[in-house]
């Protein structure tokens, strides 16, 4: 009994080491002589390449069925000798091989050791600080309007901790460009980086500001107002967010429900959603105020501001005035059920201005 363990555990370290190609050829080369085998024997389940491959398989799985069998006595002997042996020791090794195979794959997720640069228009969040961390992917989650290709890049000693909805990768540093790379930082459509440090914020957005893709937008989360004013300096288009808890607390006390309506704007499970959109050569004369009034009567969309190309305001960038013209490459912010398409927006625009 001790030799026959040992055989099977040498069987299957041999299996680990052949290669999926190399195993899959020696099947082939089994069944095929085997099959000829069979044939000089004048086996009839041999005359069909149907029957055979059926026949071949239900042997060498141990299903055994029963409905065809050797009916020679040759055939008997081949069967007993060659067929049977050699055919379930390569349908282990075939199991035992993609077992393993699924296995060190699943480990490689879970440990963040895998490679997504394939992904592409993904949403990439940098950096894990627990139940923060895990509102920000609820959120995105909750949002229909995202792919849902998620990518959680960290340097922490941790596991995937979403497995089931959520891809994972693991490393050493955030400045080393391999490790972002292997997250897809390079065609990923979004890139969200929170941490508790100004400073390891700024470090991750500078490295992942070199690699992102041309269109891509990065969102870094800022506590003091300086690093989010350096950052917008250094990196053109990035968008820094800050911590409002005691503004909308203070607006609050003077103004009551101030904070149910930003709650209400910010929510991506219920209620209108906030989009925005790039206008691309409105016609001459359009106004902000004929957009408002259309959008409202057309779409039930309520246009709250707009922005040069630059992303800055041009004056008021929320609730401009009326007579403000639309030019080309302007950034509209609006509230809706559902975002509008570039094609709808040069609609309501066109009809505008023919009224």
């Amino acid at each position: 009994m001790p030799v026959i363990q040992r055989l099977l555990r040498v069987l299957k370290a041999s299996t680990l080491q052949i290669s999926w190609t190399f195993l899959l050829l020696i099947v082939l080369a089994h069944m095929g002589t085997t099959w000829v085998l069979f044939s000089l024997v004048g086996e009839s389940v041999a005359d069909s390449a149907t029957n055979w491959v059926y026949f071949y398989v239900v042997v060498s799985s141990t299903v055994g069925f029963g409905d065809f069998s050797p009916t020679t006595v040759a055939g008997k002997w081949i069967a007993t000798i060659y067929l049977i042996p050699g055919g379930i020791s390569l349908f282990a090794a075939l199991i035992g091989k993609a077992t393993v195979t699924l296995s060190n794959f699943w480990r490689l997720q879970m440990q963040g050791k895998g490679d997504f640069s394939h992904l592409s228009g993904h949403t990439l969040v940098i950096g894990w600080h627990g139940e923060t961390t895990e509102r920000i992917l609820d959120i995105l989650k909750a949002d229909k309007g995202l792919p849902d290709e998620i990518v959680l890049c960290v340097t922490k000693e941790m596991s995937n901790p979403r497995p089931a909805d959520l891809k994972f990768i693991k490393g050493e540093s955030f400045s080393n460009a391999e490790l972002l790379k292997r997250a897809g930082v390079e065609s990923a459509s979004r890139i969200i980086i929170y941490d508790t440090s100004d400073d390891r914020v700024a470090t991750v957005a500078l490295s992942a500001y070199s690699l992102k893709a041309k269109n891509a937008h990065i969102v870094a989360h800022c506590a003091n107002p300086d690093t989010a004013a350096m950052l917008r300096r250094t990196l053109p288009g990035i968008e820094c967010t800050q911590a409002l808890a005691l503004e909308m607390l203070v607006r609050s006390a003077s103004d009551a429900g101030i904070s149910r309506v930003v709650n209400e704007l910010l929510a991506v499970d219920r209620g209108a959603t906030q989009y925005q959109t790039r206008l691309s050569q409105p016609p001459a004369g359009a106004t902000f105020g004929d957009l408002f009034m259309q959008a409202k009567k057309v779409y039930n969309a309520t246009v709250l501001g707009l922005a040069n190309s630059s992303g800055d305001g041009e004056g008021n960038m929320l609730n401009p005035a009326n007579d403000r013209p639309l030019k080309d490459g302007d950034i509209l912010y609006y509230m809706a059920d559902r975002r509008l398409s570039q094609q709808q927006l040069s609609e309501l625009l066109s009809v505008e201005i023919c009224l």
